[in-house]
């Protein structure tokens, strides 16, 4: 890798993949590899601004660094077209929701330098070519790398690099799991989630905790406390990307947020099942 010139792709165009393409092209230049968009603008704080990475449908060199903020359900078939763009000492990130990408790529690319990583953020596309940010910005988790450390310093970008990292994982996946269960069954925001549904949120989160307990992983009573905070916290007319995609009638990340959970909880098994009757309709 060149420290000082990295070549670097990010591969999706929603929200994450348009707000992290638009930060770095900032200090870097970036492929944002997308057939969604043609300009990018970033509503943030409320004031609009086009940033200028290269936007390509299809790689264009070899990559040192390429960032995954696709939707689970292309993840698959986005990394394979990447494959001739890696090599060993590529540096691969996923900043998808969930605990299943990882290990996706790990699989795709055996030999490139997978890292664990995702990324606290509400951002969605609002228009065609713009990406609206609400809340305080982002915040990206990741895996020790000093490569990252570097670009991720460089282009401004707000991060932390924690020692246990799967705990970091499961702390996002905590609070994302459970609210795209809730506003998806219930066709809900944050906010009416955080009024209506207070009691049951809790549970979910509470039964996440039990799961990720059963593989070793350090989760306990106060990462409810913060995700119930966080709740309350959040913009109280967003909604999650799963509920969008329901709304939207497409693909949806069902299985990668709440299929997993459903084979180890019969309270995620219920909501499963309800929503894949709503898909399959």
């Amino acid at each position: 890798m060149k420290p000082n010139n990295p070549s670097i792709a990010v591969v999706g165009g929603g929200g994450v993949g348009g707000y992290v393409a638009a930060k770095l092209s900032e200090a870097y230049e970036v492929d944002l590899i997308t057939d969604s968009l043609t300009k990018l603008f970033l509503i943030e704080g409320g004031e609009k601004r086009e940033y200028f990475p290269n936007i390509t449908k299809t790689p264009r060199r070899r990559y040192d660094v390429v960032i995954f903020a696709t939707k689970s359900y292309v993840l698959e078939e986005k990394a394979k077209k990447m494959l001739p763009y890696v090599d060993g000492s590529s540096v691969i990130l996923p900043l998808l929701n969930g605990i299943l990408p990882y290990k996706q790529l790990c699989t795709i690319f055996p030999q490139a330098r997978v890292k664990k990583g995702a990324i606290y953020i509400i951002a969605n596309r609002t228009a065609p070519d713009t990406v609206t940010v609400k809340g305080k910005g982002a915040l990206i988790v990741a895996e020790e790398d000093p490569h990252l450390r570097a670009i991720f310093d460089t282009a401004g970008l707000k991060y932390k690099m924690p020692p246990h990292i799967d705990k970091a994982i499961w702390q996002k996946y905590l609070f994302i799991a459970a609210t795209a269960a809730l506003t998806t069954l219930y066709e809900a925001d944050f906010g009416t989630v955080a009024r209506e549904h207070k009691e049951e949120f809790e549970q979910l989160l509470e039964e996440i905790v039990r799961i990720a307990q059963g593989e070793d992983v350090d989760l306990g009573k106060e990462d409810v406390e913060r995700a119930m905070k966080l709740l309350q916290k959040s913009p109280p007319h967003s909604k999650t990307s799963m509920q969008l995609d329901f709304e939207a009638g497409g693909p949806t990340e069902l299985e990668n947020l709440i299929g997993y959970l459903a084979t180890k909880s019969e309270r995620f098994a219920a909501i499963y099942k309800d929503l894949l009757q709503r898909v399959s309709q």
